[in-house]
């Protein structure tokens, strides 16, 4: 007879796959040049406007989004302008 208070994952839980593990390895390898271009404060991965996986760029203003990609190997990319991000509250 089965424990009733263990539970058991149908599936394996491995961050580094799946839906977000191809996007994540596209936007470590285009993170230092993303983060070297004028304007931008930050990137992660998110969610496009319809929900998708995205690679997501922000800004310091929208001036900033002439020249960035609208993709990135095959992944969409989105900006948000935030502003200066000082995550040391300084």
């Amino acid at each position: 007879m089965s424990d009733p208070t263990r539970e058991e994952a149908q599936m394996p839980y491995n961050p580094t796959q799946g839906e977000h593990g191809e996007i994540e390895r596209v936007l470590q390898r285009h993170q230092a040049s993303l983060l070297a271009t004028p304007g931008v404060t930050g990137v992660a991965v998110g969610r496009s406007a319809i929900g998708d996986p995205a690679i997501v760029i922000y800004l310091l203003d929208k001036k900033y989004r002439a020249g960035l990609p609208g993709a990135l190997e095959g992944h969409p990319v989105v900006t948000e302008v935030t502003g200066p991000i000082d995550a040391l509250g300084r």
